[in-house]
């Protein structure tokens, strides 16, 4: 057995969270290991995630405008989707990130194989013990597989699946309704295939307040897609179609046949297998606890990423690496903003996107709130564009500092990065309408909510908060 010393930091996975936190580390003059086990290099974002799916999910938008040019006056003729091609260009495309994140990782010692901790500060992988004066643990995640009655022996595709099918089922019903389930049903859908979806929640996106998922839900079923919520799967079996789930709704069981089946149930932390117990790492089914400084229960090891179980986004990962190295090694330790670190987006059509607190939250946390909501469909550049689904929705404290805002509609990925600046500055609903907004754009729909909050806030107590 071969004995490695000397390394200043080595970390455990080779996705966004380890390679932003492995290149931090050695910025900082640090000597860094890594360490990976997941299999192909480059990490989920780029070969299972964010790129593929939206790679596809274009494609399918292509399709969806050709199939109702005819309400702009656009008549088509011809059209057809060749499903190979439009996944021979996703794999040529994710095939150059992930080259170019491979050449990066490769710049670093790098240790492939099963890796287990065996103490605090040693790790042995595929024969050699690292040891280092810190860890980080940046594992991912790994597909959830809930033991459904029945699931196993009928089978069923997992995302994985969905992103390389060169031919799509003819129906296929959608377990989930969390932002996988939403995008890859939509894909699937508007490329064809008959879709159902099965939510046990009372509604789509159920992390987000209620009215988020209701109005998205209302867009996927133009769709075509049907949409079950407050459904709970009793088991599944064969049928002559194909595939069936039988589920409870409003206490009846129903069955949902289809060509296919479509497992979206979420992400599970991926903690098991590595000895996290030798590394005194405290842990559970949930992820691998961590305090605002990333810093696991042992004071050598470190966590970042989908594996801590809190918001599984490329963004949060890559923050959470960089600022995890920086405070295993600096004095003076940072602390992960959350609320603001947690703005996100969904890429269905219309989007959804989502900056601070939501009304939830505010709920939870016993913060006083008031909110102002704009309709897409009132707005003068989504009425020329034929882009009317959705919503903007202001939250701001009686004191006109802005709390959080949620967008449903068309470039919400895009829009909501104001919102994101207004929450990081703290600004106020007054700061919005001193602030330019083109028109006609999307961008102006932020001003309407913020001028209501605006007119309103002046007739109570509070005073609102000057620029």
């Amino acid at each position: 057995m071969n004995r490695i010393q000397d390394f200043d930091f080595c970390v455990l996975g080779a996705g966004s969270a380890g390679y932003a936190a492995a290149r931090t580390a050695r910025d900082m003059g640090k000597s860094v290991a890594v360490v990976d086990s997941t299999g192909p290099l480059a990490g989920l974002c780029i070969l299972r995630g964010c790129m593929p799916s939206k790679t596809l999910l274009r494609s399918a938008e292509f399709a969806h405008y050709m199939r109702t040019g005819a309400e702009l006056g656009i008549r088509p003729s011809g059209v057809t989707y060749d499903v190979p091609a439009i996944v021979a260009r996703k794999r040529r495309i994710i095939a150059d990130f992930a080259q170019d994140r491979v050449r990066g990782i490769e710049t670093f010692p790098l240790f492939l194989g099963a890796p287990e901790f065996a103490s605090e500060r040693e790790l042995a992988v595929n024969g050699d013990v690292i040891q280092a004066r810190k860890f980080l643990i940046a594992t991912g995640s790994i597909i959830n597989r809930p033991p459904l009655p029945g699931l196993a022996d009928v089978g069923y595709l997992t995302s994985d699946d969905i992103l390389d099918l060169e031919e799509l089922p003819r129906s296929v019903i959608v377990l989930g309704g969390g932002p996988v389930a939403c995008e890859l049903a939509q894909y699937l859908a508007r490329l064809g295939a008959r879709t159902t979806m099965i939510q046990r929640s009372a509604t789509l996106l159920s992390a987000e307040d209620a009215d988020v998922g209701e109005s998205l839900a209302e867009s996927l079923q133009k769709d075509g897609i049907s949409i079950h919520t407050k459904a709970s799967v009793r088991r599944v079996e064969r049928c002559a179609e194909g595939k069936r789930v039988v589920a409870a709704v409003s206490g009846a069981e129903i069955p949902f046949d289809a060509a296919e089946i479509f497992l979206a149930l979420g992400r599970s932390p991926n903690v098991d297998g590595f000895e996290l117990d030798a590394a005194n790492v405290k842990y559970s089914v949930a992820g691998v606890e961590v305090d605002d400084h990333l810093q696991t229960s042992s004071p050598h090891v470190y966590a970042a990423g989908d594996v801590t179980g809190r918001w599984e986004l490329v963004h949060v990962a890559v923050h959470q690496g960089e600022l995890a190295a920086h405070n295993a090694f600096e004095r003076s330790p940072e602390s992960m903003d959350w609320d603001l670190q947690s703005a996100r987006a969904v890429f269905t059509d219309p989007q959804v996107g989502i900056a601070g607190l939501t009304e939830r939250q505010c709920e939870k946390r016993g913060i006083e709130f008031e909110k102002a909501v704009f309709p897409f469909a009132d707005l003068g550049k989504a009425i020329t564009a034929d882009l009317t689904d959705g919503f903007v929705k202001m939250l701001a404290t009686p004191g006109g500092r802005i709390l959080g805002i949620a967008i449903v509609g068309a470039e919400a990925s895009n829009l909501i990065h104001e919102a994101i600046a207004l929450v990081y500055f703290k600004a106020s609903v007054q700061d919005v309408l001193q602030m330019p907004h083109l028109h006609p754009t999307l961008a102006e729909i932020i001003s309407y909510p913020a001028e209501e909050l605006c007119e309103r806030l002046k007739h109570h107590k509070h005073v609102l908060v000057t620029p």
